[in-house]
Formats: structure tokens, sequence, C-alpha cells
């Protein structure tokens, strides 16, 4: 029996031994290398000096710039727009679509909220895009101000009364809107450039 406690001890020496060795590389060389870099820019894309000078605009609203670059850069349309003009009528060509992403979110809706949000669409946001996007063909700065500031106005009044409920805050349709609000944002801020 005492060989067998000896030996038994002697095993869990070894054991712990090997196991405090084994870890000895691994802590004293976490200090020299970060494991955990992550791989993934923490900064947006490098954006032309068109988008980046349109994006200074919306540095008034809150902290949109950095979404405005990364959203008008990584779109193929927009980051190929060598123009104020083709950057402005490509960015509300995304806008517009988002609108109407948004438009089909909200769908058929029961609650009041959500039906109150989806006339606002129907009547002043895809309508106000639409408007725009003429005014904007005919060359028509302050029109095009004027449209924009419309349908953005909806947006935000849709955004306001979704905000009521906290369940709907939570919902596609609430960030989606607020997807669409910022984008009409970021045609506003390309339209300064006119």
């Amino acid at each position: 029996m005492v060989c067998l406690y000896a030996s038994h001890a002697y095993l869990s020496i070894h054991i712990l031994t090997f196991l405090l060795l084994s870890r000895w590389p691994y802590t004293n060389a976490k200090s020299n290398i970060a494991t955990h870099l992550s791989t993934k820019p923490k900064t947006c894309p490098y954006p032309s000096l068109l988008i980046s000078k349109a994006c200074k605009g919306t540095a008034s609203f809150s902290s949109l710039e950095e979404e405005c670059i990364k959203s008008l850069t990584l779109d193929h349309r927009t980051k190929s727009a060598s123009t104020a003009l083709e950057l402005a009528k490509a960015a509300l060509s995304l806008a517009m679509e988002k609108a109407e992403h948004t438009q089909f979110l909200i769908g058929s809706p029961k609650k009041p909220c959500f039906k109150s949000c989806m006339e606002n669409y129907k009547d002043s946001v895809v309508e106000g895009l639409m408007k725009a996007h003429r005014s904007m063909g005919n060359g028509d700065v302050d029109e095009t101000d004027d449209d924009l500031s419309l349908a953005r106005d909806a947006a935000d009044y849709c955004n306001m009364i979704l905000s009521v409920d906290p369940d709907d805050t939570r919902s596609l349709v609430f960030a989606a809107n607020v997807d669409v609000h910022n984008h009409i944002t970021f045609v506003m801020s390309v339209a300064d450039l006119l």
C-alpha cells in the first residue's frame, strides 16, 4: 500500500509540474503577443474626398459623419460618383430604396402607431423623396432641399410615434426608419454641395 501512495504522490507531482510548465510559455507570451486583436477595421473605409466633404455636413447631427462615410463608401453607386451631382443622385437613390424597404416592412399594420407611420411613408417620405428626385433632375436646389426636409421630418415623426412603446423600438420597422432618416440626412448633406 505504501508503494501505491508513494507512486500516486510522485505521479501527482509530475502532472502538476507538467501543467505548470506547459502554461509558462503561454503566460509569458501573452504579454508579448496580442492574440485577441481584431482583424476587422474599427474605422470607416477610406472615403473619397467628395464623400468626406459631403459627410462633414452631418457632423452637427451627433455622430452621423462616420456612418455617412461608411454608407456612402460601401455603396458602389455613391463610391464611384465623381461630381457632387452624381453623388447626390446616387445617395438619393439609396435613400429611396431604403424608404421603399421600410414601407414594405410596415406592410398592413394593425397597431395605430404603425398605421400612422405607414400613412406617413406613403404621403410624405416616399413621395417627398420622389419629388426631391424630380427637383434634383431639374436643377432646383432649393426645391430639392424642401422636399428632402419634408421627407426627413416625416421619417422623424414616424420615429417619434414608434418610440412611445419600448416594444416598437425593438422592431425591424423602427431600425429601418432610423436608417431612412439618416440616409435622407446624408442626401441633404451631399445636396449642400450643389
